[in-house]
């Protein structure tokens, strides 16, 4: 048989980085943990429920037809496919109750491209068309670029300071409530068997 096929110069097989994101991303979190003296800390967690908008099935779809269309399209193309999803957000750590989710995270088994949705005020913040709210990174290169202009964004530097007041809030209330109750201890009196002791 003679050799028709020809594809090996249309293919890439050199080795390139292929870092989990989340990977990448929690990298640059650390940075950001260091920049701020630990007050503000970002995390990058596995999450299992939608990234993307979609349309919930209401009370119309139930009652509606039961002849049910099948596609045989979707039983071709990829099979076996991994979909990993995460969640990234700040928070800091005196106040572990509020955290600002800046986006998702989500890529198939070859790591890249990786797609990251972003919540709308950031997106607005970073693009200067209408790219929209889901960006797609081809490399770790361009995932380390997207995340240093995230994080270096007007919307996240509003976010930031606004989660260094919260820190500066907390300290104070806790420092507050502490010096109270030290005070009412130091009022109060105890009484021993033949003493008075008062401190």
């Amino acid at each position: 048989m003679e050799k028709k096929l020809n594809i090996s110069d249309k293919l890439d097989f050199n080795d390139i980085d292929l870092t989990a994101p989340e990977k990448v991303i929690s990298e640059v979190l650390d940075q950001l943990s260091q920049e701020t003296n630990g007050i503000i800390c970002g995390n990058i967690n596995t999450y299992s429920g939608h990234v993307m908008s979609y349309t919930k099935g209401g009370f119309t779809s139930i009652m509606g037809s039961i002849d049910k269309e099948v596609n045989i399209q979707s039983d071709l193309g990829k099979i076996g496919q991994e979909i990993h999803k995460f969640e990234c957000y700040l928070y800091t750590p005196e106040y572990d109750k509020y955290k600002y989710r800046v986006f998702f995270v989500k890529y198939d088994t070859s790591h890249y491209p990786v797609n990251i949705i972003l919540e709308e005020s950031v997106a607005r913040s970073i693009s200067s068309g209408s790219s929209g709210y889901v960006l797609s990174c081809a490399t770790r290169e361009e995932l380390e670029e997207l995340m240093y202009k995230i994080f270096n964004s007007k919307k996240l530097i509003s976010v930031m300071q606004e989660l260094i007041r919260i820190n500066q809030s907390k300290k104070h209330w806790k420092l507050t409530m502490f010096q109270g109750t030290k005070q009412k201890i130091k009022n109060k009196v105890f009484w021993g068997p033949t003493i008075l002791i008062k401190l």
